[in-house]
């Protein structure tokens, strides 16, 4: 018996659906759409696939420093030591590939996090948390402006619409329906298309599976359809 044998049957089952998935989302997404399956990956803490969707990012053209602002951005969501063992793997497939870069740079104006975060949320999490004990509602959403918002959006390598989407996408994957309901919203005011945001969602279905994926795609129609009405 081979004792791979239950590894290969499940691969020939997932690996023709796992390619449909990217086949469809090839007709409908830029290449970017290679970042998903790494968020995927990060916010589930699994760390044995990222050298591969690495090494697939970097052949497809996109760059190191807009991966790495992709992974960055994903600490405020999943905390840092998920973020931190990932990028390891992540260099090791850099070292392995000799690939070499320019960091980025804040290249925004001061507070540009904060004027994004005002545009498209408002002072949501502000009121939501006012209650809090000992000054905590007021520590909380400080926070949230000073290190999600102005601490990532200051670099510019990730477009406020392009960052708003892999949010939600990393938000999706951790099954967190009022961030979900809220970051839809914000992802459509920040510029994306209701077919983006879903065709996007549906490339994480091989790593988070039909719940998680079809409960979103709803969110994310909800969205689209509550901010049509409220523009017309």
């Amino acid at each position: 018996m081979n004792d791979k044998q239950a590894i290969e049957g499940f691969s020939k089952r997932i690996a023709p659906f796992v390619g449909a998935v990217e086949h469809s989302g090839a007709m409908h997404l830029s290449s970017d759409r290679l970042l998903i399956p790494l968020i995927a990956s990060i916010c589930q803490g699994t760390i044995p696939p990222i050298t591969a969707q690495t090494q697939a990012i970097l052949a497809a053209g996109i760059s190191p420093q807009v991966l790495l602002e992709t992974v960055y951005q994903l600490s405020p969501v999943v905390g840092s030591l998920r973020v931190e063992s990932a990028l390891a793997a992540i260099q090791d497939a850099f070292t392995a590939q000799q690939i070499t870069f320019t960091p980025a740079v804040p290249d925004q104006t001061d507070g540009f996090g904060a004027q994004a975060q005002a545009a498209l949320y408002g002072t949501e999490i502000k009121n939501l948390l006012k209650d809090l004990p000992d000054s905590a509602g007021e520590f909380i959403p400080a926070a949230l402006t000073n290190h999600f918002f102005n601490d990532y959006y200051q670099y510019g390598v990730l477009s406020v619409k392009d960052r708003e989407r892999y949010e939600l996408l990393a938000l999706i994957t951790m099954n967190v329906s009022f961030q979900i309901n809220a970051h839809a919203r914000g992802s459509l005011k920040a510029g994306n298309t209701e077919s983006e945001l879903v065709w996007s969602a549906i490339q994480l279905l091989p790593y988070i599976g039909f719940p998680l994926v079809i409960n979103s795609v709803q969110a994310i129609h909800q969205a689209a359809l509550a901010l049509t009405n409220h523009n017309n």
